[in-house]
């Protein structure tokens, strides 16, 4: 197991200085061609688009795990990497500026936005998985409804059984007005995703309020609905991070695809007003 860590960090420390070579190199080639031949946007400009088609590979790659192309770890890494070099081809490309027209803005935006994307998306992909293993209740995304509705007419059951059949006044009025609409929907997303437990605090003090003036099998429902609570939390924790995860494919995927199709009107364009171009 330490052999094979080892080997994936010295793997990602090859492919990080090879790519910092790849993009110094770039740029000292671009500032030397720039002044040779001054129609390079249409070499960049064809590297680029060559470099986004290997890209969008990589998710068809995904699709058809049945041909013998190579580990999907190592397309990934390899993603990752031209992915990286990509953000210097379109530096190199756009001449260092913001371009004109405004389909050139548009592909310029929907760059950044992939481009961005893709960076947080290795961060969440590296990070959110075990993270959500560690935290525990580990729960299908699609599940998590019919999980959370569960967890809200048990609390309920709980709650209005009360102590010795009849139900509490102070714990029915507790439930109505702190944990009702919480055990119905997806609460503190926010906080879930910085990993904040200001929440489960907020509830743990209130609970502990209430235990004080609560009578000895008041306080044994109390504990158990507080269990009830403290799972609805994991499966907040959960659902936080697996959407996160499905947000992140649904704008970074389909936005690459768009991507690639202005790309080929771009080129369409370039070369339908300029009949000399290479």
């Amino acid at each position: 197991m330490a052999k094979k860590k080892i080997e994936i960090v010295r793997r990602r420390v090859a492919g990080i200085v090879l790519t910092t070579l790849l993009v110094v190199g770039l740029f000292v080639f671009y500032t030397k061609i720039s002044l040779l031949y001054p129609r390079h946007p249409y070499v960049s400009g064809w590297v680029f688009f060559g470099v986004m088609l290997f890209l969008t590979f990589f998710n068809l790659r995904k699709k058809v795990p049945f041909l013998r192309l190579g580990s999907t770890v190592f397309w990934l890494q390899l993603h990752i990497y031209i992915g990286i070099l990509s953000g210097a081809l379109f530096l190199a490309h756009s001449g260092f500026s913001w371009p004109h027209g405004l389909l050139n803005q548009i592909i310029a935006t929907c760059f950044i936005i992939v481009f961005v994307t893709g960076v947080i998306g290795l961060w969440i992909s590296r990070v959110f998985p075990k993270r959500l293993t560690v935290a525990g209740f580990e729960t299908p995304f699609e599940r998590i409804p019919h999980v959370r509705n569960h967890l809200r007419k048990e609390a309920e059951a709980l709650v209005l059984a009360g102590v010795d059949g009849q139900t509490s006044p102070v714990i029915a009025d507790f439930y109505t007005k702190k944990l009702g609409r919480f055990f119905t929907r997806h609460e503190n997303f926010l906080a879930h995703l910085q990993r904040s437990r200001t929440p489960q605090a907020s509830h743990i003090s209130q609970f502990d309020e209430l235990e004080r003036y609560a009578k000895k099998n008041e306080q044994e429902l109390l504990s158990k609905l507080a269990d009830l609570v403290e799972q609805k939390h994991l499966l907040d924790y959960q659902y936080t991070l697996q959407l996160s995860l499905r947000v992140w494919l649904f704008a970074h995927i389909p936005l690459s695809y768009s991507l690639l199709i202005l790309s080929v009107m771009h080129i369409i364009i370039v070369y339908s007003f300029s009949a000399s171009a290479p």
